[in-house]
């Protein structure tokens, strides 16, 4: 994903008023659609409608932009989600393991939680052999203090991640 400009840190949730959300909306449903054409989907003139999309963008309520992918077209046919455990819970230990895993190609998503792991990581592989020398390498580096992983193997996909719900109203 081409990701832009890192926003402010967040304070509060944004106020976003009926043309923002009809632009998140328009947006989502086709990325590549012309300022042209969303500004008329939204009903403002074009500079308007790409200040809007800017200033959207700028408070990171727009993250980046991507295409779509499938996996398996890819050569990922493995999708795991993975468990991970830490053994030691420090700050730095932990910085430690998110720079490795965040950094690593395979590891497509990451997920700091609560509850029986630390974290939960989306994994992709094209077989599982390479999926498990890849778990095998994460728990052998005693740097990254990794105590356990558990996997659960994708066996097929129902409803793939394509966004976040944007409501129809201002809240």
């Amino acid at each position: 994903m081409k990701t832009l400009a890192k926003p402010p840190p967040r304070t509060r949730k944004s106020a976003l008023d009926r043309i923002d959300l009809s632009i998140l909306k328009a947006m989502s449903e086709n990325g590549r659609v012309t300022y042209q054409a969303l500004s008329e989907l939204v009903g403002l003139s074009p500079r308007p409608c790409l200040e809007r999309v800017r200033r959207l963008e700028q408070k990171g309520i727009i993250r980046g932009y991507c295409a779509l992918v499938d996996p398996a077209l890819l050569g990922h046919d493995i999708v795991a989600l993975t468990g991970i455990g830490i053994r030691d819970p420090s700050t730095t230990a932990r910085q430690r393991l998110e720079r490795a895993l965040c950094a690593h190609p395979a590891v497509v998503e990451l997920q700091l939680v609560n509850g029986e792991y630390d974290y939960i990581a989306r994994i992709v592989a094209p077989t599982i052999a390479a999926y498990e020398a890849l778990t095998e390498e994460f728990l052998a580096d005693a740097g990254l203090g990794i105590a356990r992983i558990h996997t659960t193997f994708v066996l097929k996909t129902l409803k793939a991640f394509e966004g976040y719900p944007i409501p129809d109203e201002p809240q």
